[in-house]
C-alpha cells in the first residue's frame, strides 16, 4: 500500500508540473497584440480585404434561407429582392441609399408565399448601416409584417440583415 501511495504521489507531481503546450496566437480565435483582426495581421497572415456578403432573415421566427438575394438600384429607387422556393419578397428602400433608418415604402414592396399575395403591410422599417459608393456595396437591417386583409394569415419578416450586398 505504501508503494502504491508513493507511485500515485509521484504521478500527481509529474503531471502537475508538466508545462502547457504553447498555443499558436494565429489560431487561437482571439485578437492578440499586433493582430488587426482575430488570428490575422501582425505576426499572422494578412487579413482578407474581400468583404464578406451574407443575408440573415427570419420568417415567423424561423431562419429562412433565400436562394435569390439582390440589391437593385434602378437609377431612382433602391430595392432588396429575396426569394426561395416558396417566398418572393421585395422591399422598397427609398431613393437616397443614405445611412439612416426609414419606413419601408408601401409602393414597390410586396410579398408572395406559394404564389399567394400578402397585400397588407405593417411595421416595415429598414436601416442602412453602411454604404460604400466607390465599391457599390451596401449593408443594413430590416423588418416588416405582411398580412392578408380579412384573414388571419400573416408573415413576420424579422431580424433581417444584409451585409456587403453588391448592386
Amino acid at each position: 500500500m505504501r508503494y502504491f501511495l508513493l507511485l500515485v504521489t509521484m504521478l500527481v507531481f509529474f503531471f502537475a508540473c508538466k508545462e502547457d503546450e504553447p498555443v499558436d496566437p494565429c489560431t487561437n480565435g482571439f485578437l492578440d497584440p499586433g493582430e488587426t483582426s482575430p488570428d490575422c495581421g501582425g505576426n499572422c497572415e494578412p487579413c482578407s480585404t474581400t468583404p464578406v456578403s451574407f443575408l440573415n432573415v427570419e420568417v415567423n421566427g424561423v431562419n429562412a434561407a433565400m436562394t435569390n438575394k439582390n440589391l437593385v438600384y434602378d437609377g431612382n429607387y433602391w430595392s432588396l429582392q429575396l426569394a426561395n422556393d416558396s417566398l418572393n419578397i421585395q422591399l422598397a428602400l427609398g431613393t437616397t441609399g443614405a445611412i439612416s433608418t426609414e419606413p419601408i415604402s408601401l409602393s414597390g414592396t410586396f410579398c408572395y408565399k406559394n404564389g399567394s399575395q400578402f397585400t397588407g403591410q405593417l411595421e416595415g422599417v429598414y436601416s442602412i448601416s453602411d454604404h460604400d459608393f466607390s465599391a457599390d456595396l451596401m449593408s443594413g437591417f430590416f423588418q416588416i409584417l405582411f398580412y392578408k386583409p380579412g384573414l388571419v394569415d400573416s408573415l413576420r419578416i424579422s431580424n433581417g440583415q444584409f451585409e456587403n450586398f453588391h448592386y
